[in-house]
C-alpha cells in the first residue's frame, strides 16, 4: 500500500512555478540589451530590474558548452543551485544565466560559489542573508 509522502519543506513552493521562469525571445533580449553583467570562468549573469515583486530567471547554454548531455547537466546544476538561493535573491529582477564553458571538475559547489559571487557582485543577494 502506497502511503502519502510529505513534500521536502526545503524547497520553496514559488521557486519552480512557470510564472518564475523567463521563456519568451524579447525576454531574454531586454536583460541583455537594457541590464547589468558580471562574469566568471563558467557562467555570465544578466540582471535587470523589472518593476514586480517576482524574480524571474532564464538559463540559458551555447553548443561551446559540449553535447546536449553536457549542456543540460549544466543546467540541472545551474536549477538546483537557484533553487536553494531563490529566497536570499532581492525581489523584482529579471536574471538570465548563460553557461559558457563546462569542464568535468565542475559541480554543485563550483557553480553554486560562481552564481553567489555574481548575485553579490551585481547587488541580487539579500544583504540579510
Amino acid at each position: 500500500m502506497l502511503s502519502w509522502i510529505e513534500p521536502d519543506s526545503r524547497i520553496e513552493e514559488n521557486v519552480m512555478k512557470k510564472n518564475n521562469v523567463l521563456v519568451n525571445n524579447r525576454d531574454f533580449q531586454k536583460v541583455y540589451r537594457r541590464g547589468k553583467y558580471a562574469s566568471t570562468a563558467f557562467l555570465v549573469v544578466y540582471s535587470l530590474k523589472n518593476n514586480t515583486e517576482a524574480t524571474k530567471y532564464g538559463i540559458t547554454t551555447s553548443k561551446k558548452v559540449g553535447n546536449s548531455v553536457k549542456r543540460n547537466r549544466m543546467r540541472r546544476l545551474i536549477k538546483e543551485n537557484i533553487r536553494e538561493l531563490y529566497n536570499q535573491l532581492n525581489k523584482g529582477f529579471d536574471i538570465v544565466i548563460v553557461a559558457r564553458k563546462t569542464e568535468s571538475s565542475a559541480n554543485k559547489e563550483i557553480i553554486g560559489k560562481e552564481l553567489r559571487y555574481l548575485f553579490y557582485k551585481l547587488g541580487l543577494l539579500d544583504r540579510e542573508s
